[in-house]
C-alpha cells in the first residue's frame, strides 16, 4: 500500500479513537476539573511516547524542540477549550463546531501561507461539513453555553494542523511530540493554578479509564501518526479525515449505549465518505506521485506564533 493511503487509513483509525473519547471524556471529567484531567492526559501521553522512542529523544535538537514548544500552544488551547466546552454543551453541538476546522484549514492556508487550495478540496470540505451537519444536528440547532468554547477550539485545532504541515519534515518527530506533550502538561498545570484549582486525585475508576484511553489512543497515537501523515498529506486533507470522528462516535453509541443508527447518520456518513473519495480523485493538471512526501515549505512562509490563538 502506498504511504499516502496507509497514513490516510491510520488517521481515520485515530478519528475512531477520538469519536469514542467523546463519551469517555464526558464520563471521566465529571470527577475532576478540566485542568487536572488535561494535566494527567498530557503527562501520560508524553511518558508513553518517550518510552517507545528513546533513541529519537536522545537525538533531540534545539531546533526540533522549538517546533515542539510552538505546536504545544494551539494543541493545548484546542484540547482545553474543547474539554471545558463539553461540560456545558451537547455532544452534537460540540462535534459540529469542532468540525468547522475542515473549512478553517484551507482558508488559513490560502490567507496565511498564500498557497492555492485545489477547487476539489473546497468542494470536498463543504460536502463533508454538510455530512457532519446531517449527523450531528439531528434535532436542529440549539445554543448552549459551551458553544463559544467549542468554536474557539476549532480555530486552535486548525492552527495546529497548519503549523503541523510546516513541522512535518523535522528530524526526530516523536521527540518533538514528547516536547509538545510535556509543554502541554506544564500549561495545563499552570492554567489550573491560575484558575485556583489544585491538582485533583480522584478515586473513581472511570476517571483513570478516561485518562488512559485519551492519553494513549486519542493523543499519543493520533498525534504521532499525524506528524508522519503530514509528510504525505496536505493540511486540508488531514482536516477532512477529522470529520470521520462523529461517525465513529455514533457507531460507539450504538455498540456501547444501544443508541439507534438513524437514516440521518447513514446519510451524513455517506456524504463524509464521498468527500474523502472526492479528495482522492485525480483531476487533470499537475500531479504528484502517490506516496511521495509533500515538499518542505520555504522558511519565508512559516507563520509567526503571534498569529495563533
Amino acid at each position: 500500500m502506498p504511504k499516502k493511503q496507509l497514513f490516510l487509513a491510520l488517521l481515520v483509525l485515530g478519528t475512531a479513537f477520538w469519536g469514542v473519547s467523546y463519551t469517555v471524556v464526558k464520563a471521566g471529567v465529571g470527577y475532576a476539573d478540566p485542568y487536572s484531567f488535561q494535566t494527567y492526559k498530557f503527562a501520560v501521553a508524553a511518558g508513553a511516547v518517550a518510552l517507545l522512542f528513546p533513541r529519537q529523544l536522545a537525538r533531540l535538537t534545539w531546533h526540533t524542540a522549538g517546533w515542539g514548544l510552538l505546536l504545544a500552544l494551539p494543541h493545548f488551547l484546542g484540547s482545553t477549550w474543547q474539554t471545558i466546552g463539553l461540560q456545558t454543551t451537547s455532544a452534537a453541538n460540540g462535534a459540529f463546531l469542532s468540525g468547522l476546522s475542515v473549512l478553517l484549514v484551507p482558508l488559513g492556508k490560502a490567507l496565511l501561507y498564500r498557497q492555492a487550495v485545489a477547487p476539489k478540496m473546497w468542494v470536498a470540505s463543504g460536502l463533508a461539513l454538510l455530512g457532519l451537519y446531517v449527523v450531528a444536528l439531528q434535532a436542529g440547532w440549539h445554543l448552549h453555553a459551551g458553544d463559544g468554547w467549542m468554536l474557539a477550539s476549532a480555530f486552535a485545532f486548525a492552527a495546529y494542523v497548519l503549523l503541523g504541515g510546516r513541522a512535518a519534515h523535522q528530524s526526530q518527530p516523536m521527540a518533538m511530540l514528547v516536547v509538545q506533550l510535556l509543554s502541554c502538561t506544564v500549561l495545563a498545570r499552570l492554567s489550573g493554578w491560575g484558575a485556583g484549582q489544585v491538582l485533583a486525585v480522584p478515586a473513581a475508576g472511570a476517571f483513570w479509564l478516561a485518562i488512559g484511553f485519551t492519553a494513549l489512543l486519542a493523543t499519543a497515537y493520533m498525534y504521532g501518526v499525524q506528524y508522519y501523515a503530514q509528510r504525505y498529506l496536505s493540511e486540508e486533507k488531514v482536516a477532512l479525515t477529522h470529520l470521520c470522528e462523529p461517525i465513529f462516535a455514533a457507531i460507539a453509541g450504538a455498540l456501547f449505549l444501544h443508541e439507534a443508527i438513524t437514516p440521518r447518520i447513514l446519510l451524513g456518513g455517506l456524504l463524509i465518505f464521498s468527500a474523502m473519495v472526492l479528495s482522492e480523485v485525480p483531476f487533470p493538471g499537475r500531479k504528484r506521485r502517490s506516496g511521495q512526501p509533500q515538499p518542505p515549505r520555504p522558511a519565508a512562509h512559516h507563520p509567526d506564533s503571534s498569529t495563533l490563538l
